[in-house]
């Protein structure tokens, strides 16, 4: 063996890994502290092809992590806000259902209650025509032949289902206010016996989306229907 072959040998031995140096770091945060040239002398690749000095790299990502957190807060505080309004929107018809008499009553009730909230623009009941609830007078009736057909999954999971819409269904859910609606939260009236949907409007397309948390619209509308069974049996 020449001496060349054993001096790379002894060389290759005495060599760090990145993932020592990496470790020996994480071990020791301090260790730039008194070594500013050091920290000088280190540079990284940048995006634009020009190399930046490992300080400038912290504080980008010092930065960019600000920037995520902020969008982490907002969300969470419009998620918080949308809760809150849900809640009053929720108490209020409640109470405003407990006092009224019949079917025709809860329904335009839940309507008009509904149709003053902030981010609704348009409501309606829809109750199915069943023998449940055929002579109920003063009620929009309907088949849920439509709704089978444009919405399978809301009648056989019955969870409120929240998407965009396009103009004949707005004008099917909301005849006499559907014009300009382009999204809609449906809550299904009733799980163990399918009374019917609320239907909830919006003229933006994008205001109920498959995202939005559907926790209280689920209250609804079982609350609708414990009420309007109470009054058809």
């Amino acid at each position: 063996m020449n001496s060349d072959t054993s001096a790379k040998q002894g060389t290759d031995k005495n060599d760090v890994s990145a993932d020592q140096v990496a470790h020996y770091l994480q071990k020791h945060p301090d260790f730039f502290i008194n070594r500013d040239s050091l920290l000088e002398e280190i540079t990284l690749p940048h995006e634009s092809g020009k190399a930046i000095s490992l300080l400038e790299r912290q504080v980008k990502i010092l930065r960019e992590r600000s920037i995520e957190s902020r969008h982490t807060l907002n969300t969470l505080m419009e998620t918080a806000k949308y809760n809150d309004q849900l809640f009053s929107v929720t108490r209020a018809l409640i109470l405003a259902l407990l006092i009224e008499d019949d079917v025709s009553q809860i329904a335009s009730a839940t309507e008009a209650n509904l149709n003053t909230q902030p981010g609704i623009d348009v409501s309606s009941v829809i109750l199915f025509d069943t023998d449940n609830i055929n002579n109920v007078e003063n009620a929009r009736l309907e088949s849920a032949d439509f709704l089978q057909e444009s919405f399978p999954t809301l009648l056989r999971d019955r969870k409120t289902i929240c998407k965009s819409i396009d103009k004949d269904t707005a004008t099917f859910l909301f005849p006499h206010r559907g014009g300009g609606i382009r999204s809609v939260a449906l809550c299904p009236i009733g799980r163990e016996r399918m009374l019917g949907v609320l239907a909830i409007g919006n003229k933006a397309q994008d205001y109920f989306h498959p995202d939005l948390d559907t926790l209280f619209l689920d209250f609804i509308g079982e609350v609708l229907e414990s009420i309007i069974i109470r009054k058809i049996n």
